[in-house]
């Protein structure tokens, strides 16, 4: 308290009241600089917020596939196979991919019908560790197990499910569903899953059997991905090599593409960043455009009053004085532009998330570093015309009294 006594002095506190009432008669004058530094501000805040909530939305988009997720393509670009989906299976199973979940994927069209109810379905062919790799809950009943193999046994997704419904009555776990002409027990139903950009798999669209049945549906299937899940002791990026080696081996026909789930999440911040980047600049820009509009109502401020400055010169007032009447002023146009630019930013910014749909969270940083910027501008741009000002002399300042 006693540094604070010894900092703000009399003169100290007489130049503030000076400055804040010579920025009240300007009037008129500091509206458009006024407004220069409210958009400037505004933006600074605005798109800090904006990038903030975009960040959040997309790392969403990734929620749950995991950072320990492979997703492995086996394109046929000389559209024929080297193998049935027997023998692809068989493959998969010999590539002894330890500390690795493996879950080989074959998808297919077809028709779901279900009392007199026919609907176009996914049909997805794999193995009972997708549940796991996949992180897929159940609602009702299990999900594939080994001893399905050679059994027409389905597990539906939830639209799946929820689409085969008729007349109020839920299919239900025990239920027989006709799948191009052949007959497949239900043994049961997924809850709902947040779909991933990366996995070929769209869990809620698709219904699951084993590979064996999938055979019998479509005599030309053949697996098309496979998914996988490092486990805790391995590092992925050691993984990846080793598998790519391993899957071209194994199909000689086909080009093997991996696909990390990490690496996307990278490349989606990095880019989120750069835009991120890009608007702040924008901001910034607009804000020294704001500042040049400080600038020159200050230039003007000074012209106007030379009989003042005059005046005060004469009577005792030091440079210094002077400077700090004119640099406060600037300091004090500022500090409104940045107050009032922080709350329309924070508003646009919500406004954006609630145009989009997203759930609005503020970042905490945008409001120092907007107000502070501004700030900075503020003074940086007020700075020359208050030198100005103090480097009059009384004579010159009063020769046109």
């Amino acid at each position: 308290m006693s540094f604070l006594t010894r900092l703000i002095t009399p003169a100290v506190t007489q130049v503030v009241e000076d400055a804040i009432d010579s920025f009240r008669t300007m009037g008129k004058r500091s509206v458009l600089a006024l407004l220069g530094i409210v958009i400037g501000s505004g933006s600074i805040v605005a798109v800090i917020n904006v990038g903030h909530n975009t960040s959040q939305e997309a790392a969403k988009i990734f929620q749950g596939m995991g950072v320990d997720t492979l997703f492995a393509k086996l394109n046929d670009e000389q559209r024929f196979k080297d193998s049935f989906l027997g023998m692809d299976a068989a493959n998969i199973r010999g590539l002894d991919l330890q500390h690795l979940m493996v879950a080989p994927v074959s998808e297919v069209s077809g028709k779901a019908g279900f009392n007199r109810l026919y609907i176009d379905v996914r049909i997805v062919g794999t193995e009972p560790a997708l549940i796991e790799v996949l992180k897929l809950s159940i609602s009702r009943g299990r999900f594939l197990h080994e001893f399905d193999r050679d059994d027409n046994v389905v597990v539906l997704g939830h639209t799946v499910a929820t689409s085969l419904s008729s007349n109020g009555l839920g299919i239900q776990v025990g239920e027989w569903l006709k799948i191009n002409n052949y007959l497949f027990k239900v043994v049961g139903i997924l809850q709902p899953a947040m779909e991933s950009m990366l996995s070929p798999v769209l869990t809620n669209h698709s219904l699951f059997m084993p590979l064996q049945g999938l055979a019998r549906v479509d005599s030309g299937a053949a697996i098309t991905d496979v998914i996988m899940r490092v486990g805790p002791a391995q590092k992925i990026e050691l993984v990846v090599p080793q598998v790519m080696e391993r899957l071209s081996a194994a199909f000689k026909t086909r080009t093997v593409e991996i696909v990390v789930a990490q690496q996307m999440i990278d490349a989606m911040s990095r880019q989120n960043k750069t835009f991120h980047y890009l608007l702040i600049a924008l901001g910034i820009i607009t804000l020294v455009g704001g500042g040049v509009a400080v600038m020159n109502v200050m230039y003007m401020n000074v012209s106007e009053r030379r009989i003042e400055i005059g005046l005060r010169m004469a009577i005792g007032a030091r440079r210094q004085d002077i400077r700090n009447l004119f640099l406060v002023e600037a300091l004090a146009l500022s500090t409104l532009g940045a107050v009032l630019g922080a709350g329309v930013g924070i508003a646009l910014a919500w406004l954006y998330a609630v145009i989009s749909g997203w759930a609005f969270e503020l970042a905490m940083l945008s409001i120092p570093l907007g107000v502070s910027s501004t700030l900075l501008v503020g003074v940086f741009f007020g700075l020359k015309p208050a030198i100005a000002a103090s480097r009059l002399t009384p004579v010159e300042a009063l020769r046109d009294y």
